[in-house]
């Protein structure tokens, strides 16, 4: 496997506040020589700066066809390893020499990655350690993923377009014999969704009740959540999709609800999101079509076997 670690960060634009990206690439542009920029906004963002490489296809190409397209550029340009980044995340400072560190040490790496917070949910805390966690997904924000691993698993899915790509993509690096490894040493702040914390009171009784249940989805009712249909078809679609996909090595995705299995989701995802939903009629309809077409799917059934 890997030795070197000559690493690129990568963005995927759409629609970016640019007050936010500006700050996002000031930040980045002191840790690495080339920041690969992909745009799937339909009008172009105008960013000129020499260490950017801007590309742009003049739609939405989905996240993952985003992905691949930066990860082909720097493995052009003689890259090891690509931090993929959100538009709107500042990476602290000295991180990515971190992980520099940390892929001196391993051979066997395929993603290394900070801790992820969101800090307007009062249930989302760091842990206050230092240690090297190994673990089984990564969100790709702030993940530094190696070139090699990256096209020896098969690059990113593209018919997934967005959502639980990054769950898809990190079970077939582990069945393909690369770790993921978490730098408890590096925290990133990243917000997830639209939403609007409740009132301290409320907020308490949500905690309170997840603890005493076990459970962290009783903990998202301490704030309100803007739902979005496009999003629900997606991930109702796309949990489908893989599990279809990925069937020989046991459930993907379902992590991301706090859950085990298809019964679960629809607890923890599909009927929170109706009752959440602004627009029920339109998040109902997502629902259906997204359940519907993810049945219709027709993937090919991945194999770890080279």
């Amino acid at each position: 496997m890997h030795m070197n670690n000559k690493i690129a960060v990568g963005i995927v634009l759409y629609q970016p506040d640019m007050a936010r990206l500006k700050q996002c690439v000031a930040n980045l542009e002191k840790q690495v020589d080339k920041i690969y920029v992909f745009d799937n906004s339909e009008k172009g963002t105008n960013l000129n700066d020499e260490h950017i490489v801007y590309m742009t296809e003049g739609k939405n190409r989905g996240i993952a066809y985003a992905l691949n397209k930066i990860m082909e550029k720097a493995q052009i340009d003689d890259f090891d390893w690509v931090v993929t980044m959100d538009q709107d995340s500042i990476v602290p400072d000295g991180m990515i020499s971190g992980f520099r560190k940390c892929i001196a040490l391993h051979s066997d790496v395929g993603i290394i990655c900070p801790q992820v917070i969101d800090k307007r949910r009062v249930y989302s805390v760091a842990e206050r350690n230092k240690e090297e966690v190994y673990i089984d997904f990564c969100i790709t924000s702030a993940s530094c993923t190696s070139i090699e691993a990256w096209e020896k698993c098969g690059k990113f899915d593209e018919w997934l377009f967005i959502d639980l790509v990054d769950n898809e993509f990190c079970k077939r690096i582990r069945m393909r014999g690369y770790k993921i490894i978490r730098l408890n040493e590096w925290v990133l702040d990243q917000e997830f969704g639209k939403i609007i914390p409740k009132s301290e009171r409320e907020q308490k009784f949500w905690l309170a009740v997840s603890k005493v249940l076990h459970n962290q989805n009783f903990a998202k009712f301490s704030y309100k959540k803007f739902v979005s249909p496009l999003r629900v078809y997606y991930t109702n679609r796309n949990i489908i999709y893989v599990n279809k996909k990925m069937k020989k090595y046991g459930h993907v995705g379902y992590e991301n609800y706090n859950c085990k299995g298809y019964p679960g989701f629809i607890i923890s995802f599909i009927i929170p999101s109706i009752l959440r939903a602004q627009d029920k009629k339109a998040v109902f309809k997502a629902t259906v079509k997204g359940i519907c077409d993810g049945k219709e799917s027709q993937p090919v059934e991945w194999s770890a076997e080279l």
